[in-house]
């Protein structure tokens, strides 16, 4: 005897039974839409930050105890209110918006300081040390303007600086961002600017090939342990990159001058 399912008096797929199985099926097209909507909005929001043409200057407000997060802009150069952007060791000008939007680039001054202003890619510690042992030859103090970027040239070119002897800077009005405070540790002596903004935030690793997203977590968990471990070997308290894990990879934990002090990713007081 052949067995119907959800039959009713009211014909095939009527009745309570049947308008349940619609519910249902409604509710799981339109959840699946919604999650859809929302894996393309967030693959719209990384291309649009990626890609963006527009390079500007922002104005943060500084840090307080009770507000230390600001937006993370990967190609902006942000300043505190009426700051301009600083003056670095081998550069003309002012350093523009452009320049820290731009791959990093390496600029020799005089009495040994040299400037590093840009992006942190994949290479960029290669470059450093091309620069290094040519027109950067000599170099005892690397001044830092960057929004990060690449965790593993991050860390080699902390190495290369901690390896050298180098001393490190963060000018006042400077930025330093995301991977840069790694390079920055790499220095045997830190400083910092009052005005310096130097700020953290989450890794990410992106899932390549047939790669899951379990695999992507699990590649970021490697990465942030990795950092730990430097940080530890540059006299660095791993407790400043707890805030790193804490914050979104679009928002940035700016740290205070007595927080620099106090995790000793400055070696000492700030200066002017």
């Amino acid at each position: 005897m052949a067995l119907k399912l959800f039959s009713s008096g009211k014909g095939e797929g009527g009745g309570i039974e049947g308008a349940l199985v619609r519910t249902i099926f409604l509710l799981l097209v339109g959840l699946s839409g919604c999650i859809l909507a929302y894996d393309l909005r967030e693959e719209v929001t990384r291309a649009l930050a990626e890609s963006s043409e527009e390079v500007t200057r922002v104005v943060f407000q500084p840090p307080t105890r009770t507000d230390q997060e600001r937006p993370y802009y990967p190609k902006a150069m942000p300043v505190l209110p009426g700051s301009e952007s600083p003056r670095m060791p081998g550069v003309t000008d002012r350093p523009k918006p452009e320049m820290l939007a731009s791959r990093m680039s390496f600029y020799a001054g005089s009495n040994g300081e040299v400037s590093a202003i840009g992006r942190i890619e994949p290479g960029s510690a290669a470059d450093f040390e091309k620069f290094l042992e040519g027109e950067g030859r000599g170099a005892k103090a690397v001044w830092l303007l960057s929004p990060g970027g690449s965790v593993p040239d991050a860390i080699s070119m902390g190495r290369s600086v901690r390896r050298r002897g180098l001393n490190t800077m963060v000018p006042s009005s400077g930025y330093c961002a995301s991977s840069c405070p790694l390079v920055f540790a790499g220095g045997v002596q830190r400083s910092a600017g009052k005005n310096a903004l130097i700020g953290v935030h989450q890794v990410s690793a992106v899932a390549k090939g047939t790669e899951t997203w379990g695999d992507g977590i699990s590649a970021a968990q490697q990465i942030s342990a990795r950092c730990v471990e430097y940080l530890v070997s540059m006299g660095v308290d791993p407790a400043s990159w707890v805030k790193a894990m804490q914050t979104p990879k679009e928002r940035l934990y700016i740290f205070r001058s007595e927080e620099l002090q106090a995790l000793k990713i400055t070696t000492g007081a700030a200066k002017a």
